[in-house]
């Protein structure tokens, strides 16, 4: 695998707007917090996400994980975390644009 750190090779360019998803215990991090991507290593070859998704199925952990990703968090700017693409996602534009999207109950 190739480092991607700061270039735009990654599935989702660097400056891609990203939601943590599929946390698990111990994370920093909690579904839902906001980040930035500033870097990705990858894409893994077909045998390397094979035997990834072995390596990580023994310790109970379910996903393919084709690129891992850097991500600044907004709550921790400056300090680039990684993070397998499997745990975060893409925001959608409209979502970008509205800092506390809620839904209100009356």
């Amino acid at each position: 695998m190739e480092v991607l750190v700061g270039k735009d090779e990654g599935r989702w360019p660097k400056g891609t707007r990203v939601r943590k998803v599929n946390t698990k215990a111990g994370d920093a991090h909690k579904d839902g917090a906001l980040g930035t991507i500033v870097g990705a290593l990858g894409p893994a070859s077909p045998s390397q996400r094979a035997e990834l998704i072995i390596e990580l199925a023994k310790k109970g952990v379910n996903g393919d994980i084709e690129y891992f990703y850097f991500v600044e968090w907004d709550d921790m700017p400056g300090i680039p975390v990684g993070i397998a693409d499997c745990r975060i996602e893409p925001i959608e534009k409209e979502e970008k644009d509205v800092p506390n999207k809620r839904s209100v109950r009356h």
